[in-house]
């Protein structure tokens, strides 16, 4: 499954684009969590390692995130996946009540 373009925050915020591809300066302060349109928590986090584009990964203190194999609750949300050291958006895998 391709990672989601169609997402997008309802949490007030400027500039946040949910399915946006990875980039390698910071757009917002890692750990910035914002509701998304399909009930699901999105976190801005930064990845250690070369991640694939809807990977499961674990995230850190600081906000980086590293493959996790299943287990995490976090999903990438990210087309083309992020290489180490960019910035992306991941997806709380369950979705809020």
């Amino acid at each position: 499954m391709a990672a989601s373009t169609t997402v997008f925050a309802t949490t007030p915020s400027l500039g946040i684009n949910l399915g946006a591809t990875g980039v390698s300066t910071p757009a917002f302060a890692l750990l910035t969590r914002v509701q998304g349109n399909d009930g699901h928590d999105y976190m801005y986090v930064q990845a250690n390692e070369a991640l694939g584009s809807v990977d499961t990964v674990i995230v850190g203190a600081t906000g980086s995130c590293s493959s996790d194999g299943g287990s995490a609750g976090w999903t990438l949300n990210v087309p083309g996946g992020l290489t180490a050291g960019a910035y992306g958006w991941a997806k709380r895998t369950s979705v809020n009540s």
